[in-house]
């Protein structure tokens, strides 16, 4: 990945925020609340982690900017990303609410990658998750920022067409 490359992913990123919202805005409120089965998330438990996880890797990319080397990441057993779809954190999350953060989601993502330089993309560090231990800078964005995105708005479109 170069910098060139960073300018598509701005815009992968922003068309599936902004597939998601269109999502959002066309399903009934109740709707999004329904989990297709026990195990698994309902669109707004999905939406949720969405905004939590962004957050959280970009916070992970400035830190690793300022600090290149330290040790990043995260497992799934993380407090903060368990809170965001826990079910009654999530009934307290409106539809407008949801959209909002989505949206607010773009300018911190583009103000995130606007420091990011050509030489910090192949930038390596230790992770807390095994399987990212000595990724790049570049997969960090790629992987789980942009296409993590991605890859929610066809789940979240997968689980509304189970419940629908």
């Amino acid at each position: 990945m170069t910098t060139a490359l960073l300018g598509k992913e701005v815009e992968d990123f922003k068309k599936s925020i902004d597939d998601i919202v269109e999502v959002l805005k066309n399903t009934d409120e109740k709707t999004l609340y329904v989990k297709p089965s026990a195990p698994e998330w309902s669109a707004m438990q999905i939406v949720s982690h969405v905004i939590e996880a962004v957050d959280f890797w970009v916070a992970e990319l400035e830190a690793l900017l300022i600090v290149p080397g330290a040790k990043w990441g995260r497992n799934h057993e993380q407090a903060r990303r368990l809170a965001a779809v826990e079910e009654s954190v999530v009934a307290q999350l409106s539809k407008e609410t949801a959209i909002t953060s989505l949206q607010n989601l773009v300018p911190k993502v583009e103000a995130a990658l606007a420091k990011v330089k050509e030489e910090d993309l192949a930038k390596t560090a230790p992770s807390y998750n095994p399987h990212f231990d000595g990724k790049p800078l570049s997969f960090l964005i790629d992987h789980l920022i942009v296409k993590h995105v991605v890859g929610h708005h066809g789940q979240i479109v997968r689980h509304l067409a189970k419940v629908q």
